[in-house]
């Protein structure tokens, strides 16, 4: 048996899933994927992932992954530093000007495409709230190296000890919120609109004065989503 790349689909073309049965190929799947795009099957569905968002995703777990290695030479107080510098942004009204602009932008977008504006309208409470998260992730403990449990031998002793999580990706909900409340995997182990999360971004972008030139806080601005078609098929005449 060889491996070859898959560069197109036909229609009815079976796809393995779970080993023993098959999905297959819609029209609409076989006219949509192109050369260096890849399907996933999940459960009964079959994901198509286009080349340009694999190639996004893959860029940015590498740049998370470089970023990670690099918050092993972070010091706890530089985290803590980050948060009250992230905290007195939002605060002032200089800084948060542009994130409210941004919202009322997004706002009037979701209305004009007849869309719910619950959940995307950052109101003072919520923005008093982003402020007092972050306060208490800079007064909470972090743990890195913390000895959880240790065995003691005569002469040597073996020790149990908290280390970084790694790479951490979130799928953002419609709330303005959401990228300030992720910023705690610093200290513990698409929720905006598209404007309003970008103005987030600049303002978070506290970690010049925090030393902290290199880690990586960023939201990928990824509108498609994987597309799922597939026929399931599972009677075994269909089984190859």
């Amino acid at each position: 048996m060889s491996i070859e790349p898959l560069t197109d689909l036909t229609a009815g073309m079976a796809i393995l899933a779970g080993g023993d049965q098959v999905i297959r190929v819609t029209p609409e799947l076989a006219d949509a994927f192109g050369p260096g795009d890849r399907l996933a099957v999940v459960g009964e569905t079959v994901l198509h992932i286009p080349a340009a968002e694999g190639a996004t995703a893959a860029a940015a777990v590498g740049a998370a992954s470089d970023a990670f290695a690099r918050m092993g030479a972070v010091t706890d107080e530089q985290i803590t530093a980050f948060f009250e510098a992230f905290a007195r942004r939002l605060e002032d009204t200089e800084s948060f000007a542009p994130i409210a602009a941004a919202n009322q932008a997004d706002i009037a977008a979701a209305k004009a495409r007849g869309r719910s504006t619950t959940r995307l309208v950052l109101s003072d409470t919520m923005r008093a709230d982003m402020v007092s998260g972050l306060r208490s992730w800079a007064t909470a403990q972090s743990g890195r190296g913390a000895v959880i449990d240790a065995v003691e031998h005569d002469g040597w002793s073996v020790e149990l000890r908290r280390a970084g999580l790694g790479v951490v990706g979130f799928v953002f909900e419609g709330r303005p919120n959401v990228f300030a409340d992720a910023c705690g995997v610093f200290r513990q182990r698409d929720g905006a609109g598209r404007s309003t999360r970008l103005a987030f971004l600049r303002v978070a972008d506290a970690r010049g004065e925090c030393g902290l030139r290199g880690c990586r806080l960023r939201g990928e601005e990824r509108p498609a989503r994987p597309l799922g078609n597939g026929d399931r098929r599972s009677c075994s005449a269909d089984r190859r």
